[in-house]
């Protein structure tokens, strides 16, 4: 009896340690990547605008489904293996210079992915930049996953971007 109290004891104290511990790790995590493109605006965003496109950059999107809300093509769908909570990114968005989607599915909060792009006065390039934003609740297991957040999704990100930058220079020195 005396073994199984310090057992359930110690658990408890662990457990309690642990879950101070990750109270220090933040809620909020972003992960950002940027590209400088040869191209003008436009070409880039439709790009990013348009789901139809997002086969071509998109990683893991070469499978997917269209996603239609309102008879209107608004994304993609990733996963439908259950069907009352499918996996999908679906466009949020758009104003003149952002693009902003939701990655929704699975068992955390939706991601926001954002892609930006930002000009500069005396420059031929823009910037895209794409980040994407997790909305962490308090469980343990789940800030110290988040930890992990830029190795996992860092370098698709990067192979995006730097798809994007292919297709867009490619369609520049096509119409040239």
């Amino acid at each position: 009896m005396r073994g199984l109290k310090l057992i359930i004891l110690s658990f408890v104290f662990l457990f309690t340690v642990v879950w101070l511990i990750s109270l220090l790790i933040p809620s909020r995590v972003r992960i950002s990547r940027a590209v400088n493109i040869h191209a003008n605006k436009d070409s880039i965003l439709s790009m990013v605008k348009d789901p139809m496109h997002w086969k071509e950059w998109y990683p893991g999107l070469d499978s997917s489904k269209p996603l239609y809300v309102e008879g209107r093509l608004k994304g993609a769908i990733l996963s439908d293996k259950d069907p009352q909570h499918p996996v999908y990114l679906e466009l949020e968005k758009e104003t003149a210079d952002e693009v902003t989607a939701l990655f929704v599915g699975g068992r955390i909060k939706p991601v926001v992915n954002t892609w930006k792009t930002i000009s500069y006065a005396h420059s031929d390039s823009l910037t895209l930049q794409w980040y994407m934003d997790f909305q962490l609740r308090w469980y343990p297991w789940e800030k110290f996953a988040s930890l992990l957040l830029e190795k996992s999704y860092g370098p698709p990100m990067e192979k995006g971007l730097s798809d994007i930058k292919k297709s867009v220079q490619a369609d520049l020195s096509s119409n040239n």
